[in-house]
């Protein structure tokens, strides 16, 4: 299962590198563990489910593997893909208050809350990377390490620390160009 995983990665990995010829490494890699991999990861579970219902409904057996491959999917999909989510803006956010501020409010508080997180993540890292390397555990059924069914947490905290300074410098370089437009407004 482990080889087949590694294999189904593999040819995402080379697709993605084909279909982004213009695109820099880093940026297909990015692509290809944020966008790629959660895609593969819900078909997975897509078809670990389909599957469990026609053999248990029509065939009359149980699939023993079928429940732990869904679960393994889905926080592969859910590790890789909250990244993405992030990218895009599409988390859960309350910002009645946030919608009040003035647009230097407004940067005080992304600048804050993400510096925030940013040290949050760094001081969760290495404990989390210390329990997962003195993990020995093994899955129930496919007899997977722990190590290997949890890493990709790791990079979901490496992700979520580069999403959060990609975003600061954004909402700098927003708010900088607002200020300039609004200059040249007074100016007119």
């Amino acid at each position: 299962m482990t080889t087949a995983f590694l294999i189904v990665l593999a040819l995402l990995l080379l697709a993605v590198l084909l279909a982004f010829p213009e695109a820099r490494l880093g940026h297909k890699l990015m692509t290809v563990l944020s966008e790629g991999v959660p895609m593969v990861a819900f078909c997975v579970v897509f078809v670990t489910f389909m599957a469990t219902i026609f053999c248990r409904y029509i065939l009359r057996f149980a699939i023993p593997w079928s429940y732990e491959v869904s679960i393994l999917g889905y926080m592969y999909c859910m590790f890789f893909g909250t990244g993405i989510a992030l990218k895009r803006d599409e988390h859960v956010v309350f910002s009645l208050l946030y919608d009040k501020l003035s647009p230097l409010g407004q940067l005080i508080c992304k600048l804050v809350y993400n510096a925030v997180l940013i040290v949050l993540i760094c001081i969760a890292f290495t404990p989390c990377l210390n329990s997962l390397m003195a993990s020995t555990m093994k899955t129930g059924i496919l007899k997977m390490p722990y190590k290997v069914v949890f890493a990709p947490f790791l990079w979901m905290l490496f992700e979520c620390a580069f999403r959060c300074l990609f975003y600061m410098k954004a909402s700098w370089d927003e708010y900088k160009q607002a200020k300039d437009d609004k200059k040249e407004v007074a100016k007119a």
